[in-house]
């Protein structure tokens, strides 16, 4: 673009002398391909570091999330009077007639070092019908609380758990899809849990409350109209309160310790508390700082190419003063002249990150044909996150290099936008 078309340009409306300065940004980019190819070179492998890093880190926590859901809570609280199997009890409720009230989940939950609460109920209820001798354990859980079952659960049908679905423990002989009567009222089977040698998880059934209350419903209204069809078995259903619970399962913030937690938690009335193995919990925190050192060095990364752009463009800039003293001398407004370096920026740290996602998806093949490869011959599952988490993360790194390239451009353009034609063009000036 020469200096007479610039200097015509300059009484045009606003929108020509924008796509003017973006081309000339586009003509300088290639003028020298040797060094904008190194400079994307440097944004793609920044990128990509970051990408897969973070994609890892996120599999990484899920994986170690799952697998310590699965070791069951840090503490258990159930009724002062209950008889509690530690081991047991770790992953779910035992079966007990004892009840607390549902107001401790809020106390509970709400109190220092307490990261997260799960309540549970047990019933113990009839499963086939017109067989009231043949029981079963049911245990209502809040999945959106729930933190010990569903990391358990192996297989399911291929839709979401839905009210009137229930899950088998592993030793239940029923398969997914088959329809079961609990309490004489039929649902389906949604989901199997894996083996994990607990009994009462193994040998129970588990449910929503909101089923619970559907079968709750259908118990009272059949009592209603036929009062001598209810038995003992269906009068676990039938007095079903929301407020009444068998058990709450904690788990601890990282720092917590399990003595400062059940002390709290054991001023409250009418509750005792269990606590678990003590590796468990420091094992947990210890992974939780972990993981968050990664994300640190994610974010170093990320601050690492800031500086890295920054520099580059300013050694950039500093070396095409003349050219930007003569865009400057021919009439050339400063923010016309900072617009152009900006878009070099811009164009470049863009094309780098979005090469950077592919690269980055290299690295992520790689590690799942190799780790990831060998942890399954072990017979370790590594739950990547869900591809929709993949994307926008992809995207979000792809913004972000963009974003960086405009940031570390902006000052030394900002600078040499301002400073006096003639001393640009001589050379001199800061």
């Amino acid at each position: 673009m020469s200096p007479e078309q610039i200097e015509k340009t300059s009484g045009r409306r606003p929108g020509a002398r924008l796509f003017l300065f973006t081309r000339l940004a586009l003509q300088n980019l290639l003028r020298k391909p040797a060094r904008t190819l190194m400079l994307v070179l440097a944004v793609t492998l920044s990128t990509g570091g970051v990408f897969a890093s973070y994609t890892v880190a996120s599999g990484i926590k899920d994986s170690m999330d799952r697998s310590f859901s699965r070791m069951g809570a840090d503490l258990i609280v159930v009724p002062s009077k209950a008889m509690v199997n530690i081991t047991s009890a770790l992953l779910t409720v035992q079966p007990t007639d004892e009840v607390l009230s549902g107001n401790l989940v809020d106390q509970i939950e709400h109190l220092d070092g307490i990261a997260q609460v799960a309540p549970q109920t047990y019933f113990q209820i009839p499963i086939m019908s017109g067989m009231p001798e043949c029981k079963a354990n049911l245990i209502a859980f809040d999945p959106k609380k729930d933190f010990t079952v569903m990391p358990w659960m192996v297989a399911h049908a291929n839709r979401p758990f839905r009210t009137g679905d229930i899950i088998a423990g592993s030793r239940r002989s029923e398969s997914i899809g088959d329809e079961i009567a609990p309490s004489n009222f039929p649902v389906n089977v949604y989901g199997k849990l894996g083996r994990s040698g607990v009994g009462p998880l193994d040998d129970s059934f588990f449910t929503t409350y909101e089923t619970i209350e559907l079968l709750h419903a259908k118990i009272t209204e059949k009592g209603t109209t036929n009062s001598s069809s209810k038995t003992d078995a269906q009068d676990a259903l039938a007095s079903f309160d929301r407020s009444k619970i068998s058990a709450i399962l904690v788990k601890l913030k990282f720092g917590a310790t399990p003595e400062q937690a059940r002390f709290a938690i054991a001023r409250l009335p009418g509750v005792k508390v269990v606590t678990g193995a003590t590796i468990v919990t420091s094992t947990r925190q210890a992974t939780t700082a972990l993981l968050a050192g990664m994300l640190g060095f994610t974010g170093m990364m990320l601050a690492a190419m800031l500086i890295m752009v920054s520099l580059l463009f300013s050694g950039i800039i500093s070396e095409r003063r003349r050219e930007v003293g003569l865009l400057r001398a021919i009439g050339s407004r400063h923010v016309d002249v900072m617009r152009m370096l900006l878009a070099e920026a811009f164009f470049t740290t863009a094309l780098g990150g979005v090469t950077g996602i592919v690269f980055g998806a290299g690295l992520l093949l790689v590690f799942q044909r190799s780790l990831v490869y060998y942890l399954e011959t072990l017979h370790i599952d590594f739950a990547w996150p869900e591809p929709a988490i993949i994307l926008t993360v992809a995207l979000c790194c792809s913004l972000a290099s963009a974003f960086v390239g405009l940031l570390g451009a902006f000052v030394p353009a900002w600078r040499a936008s301002l400073e006096e034609p003639y001393l640009l063009i001589q050379g001199e000036g800061g």
